[in-house]
């Protein structure tokens, strides 16, 4: 929902200033999902809201959920019939969002479905945080708690190339007239759009940086990631000292584990090599998942171990990240617009 459009409406219309406050109070704490559902405002202001301004700005045309993991995927139809996904999930305690910021992808990463179905367009700035406000409704419609903590730009699309919709979505979020998600609640995932992330620095200075890496062999990288062979590791890790510098936070290295491709002791030892390459790279932090293949395949999980415990011993700092909603393909390099 446009909410600044909306207040504009209301001043126009010459009602009180009061019945901004409402219409937030009604779509952004109580989570409504339908104008009628707003009984604090008058039945003919709901009536002229239904028609001139809908909550959101897609209709959710199906939702599955996980029957092993805490996750939920919604399939959602935009104004011009193009589709797009987005994944609610609650891997601890709090529940997560992950947006999409295009419809499609142009990067054709080797592992991702995605890429697959080429790039359609970017999203708006309305369509990226409707995302987030309709799995609000969702939480609230099923008794499921309250709040989102957290969201995270890992969806369908390379938000760096939709920079200016993502930029004001995340502000827009972090707003506290808004959802008021915490801006270092706030997490971008990055192929590697090396020459963007000096305006992330500061656009988006508390946000989280996950940067999608995979290999630390440009040969080895460009034919996973084609993005590679116009921002190669070289160039990225001058994008990443410069980063660091600015905003002083840690930075993940998201590094998805195919066996026998990206997994063997000479990729731990290229990466843990580019690593300490870097200038502070005590702020960089290794996030491994195993490679999603497929509904319900993946890479062997004793192959992600062994690979981190590599890492380890080379005094480089890791994670494993477990992987959900495989089942429904909701994880990562999943999410394909197809309907379920």
């Amino acid at each position: 929902m446009n909410f600044e459009k909306l207040k504009q409406y209301i001043k126009d219309s010459g009602l009180p200033n009061f019945r901004i406050a409402q219409v937030r109070e009604a779509v952004f704490k109580r989570g409504v999902s339908s104008w009628e559902e707003a009984s604090n405002l008058p039945a003919d202001l709901r009536a002229k809201l239904d028609k001139e301004f809908p909550i959101l700005s897609f209709r959710v045309t199906q939702v599955v959920c996980s029957r092993r993991d805490r996750v939920a995927k919604a399939l959602l139809t935009l104004h011009d019939g193009l589709q797009i996904e987005t994944v609610l999930l609650k891997p601890q305690d709090t529940w997560s969002v992950c947006v999409s910021s295009q419809v499609g992808c142009a990067l054709r990463c080797a592992f991702c479905s995605t890429g697959k179905m080429g790039f359609k367009r970017d999203l708006t700035q309305e369509e990226i945080t409707d995302q987030v406000l309709m799995w609000y409704q969702y939480l609230h419609k099923e008794k499921l708690g309250e709040r989102i903590s957290s969201v995270v730009f890992m969806g369908m699309g390379e938000p760096l190339l939709n920079y200016l919709n993502v930029v004001k979505a995340a502000q827009d979020l972090s707003n506290p007239d808004y959802l008021n998600i915490g801006a270092r609640h706030i997490s971008v995932s990055t192929s590697g759009i090396a020459d963007k992330l000096h305006k992330l620095a500061v656009d988006l200075p508390q946000a989280n940086l996950a940067v999608s890496l995979h290999n630390a062999d440009n040969d080895e990288r460009s034919k996973l990631m084609p993005v590679n062979r116009r921002y190669d590791l070289d160039e990225l890790k001058k994008a990443l000292e410069e980063y660091i510098a600015m905003t002083g936070r840690q930075v993940l290295l998201e590094y998805s584990v195919l066996e026998n491709v990206n997994s063997r002791p000479e990729h731990i030892r290229k990466l843990a090599d580019w690593i300490y390459s870097i200038k502070d790279n005590y702020l960089l932090h290794v996030n491994l998942i195993a490679c999603n293949l497929g509904r319900g395949e993946k890479t062997d999980e004793r192959v992600v171990k062994n690979f981190a415990a590599g890492l380890k011993a080379m005094g480089i700092g890791v994670t494993i990240r477990k992987s959900m909603g495989n089942d429904i393909l909701a994880a990562c390099g999943q999410l394909a617009s197809q309907r379920k």
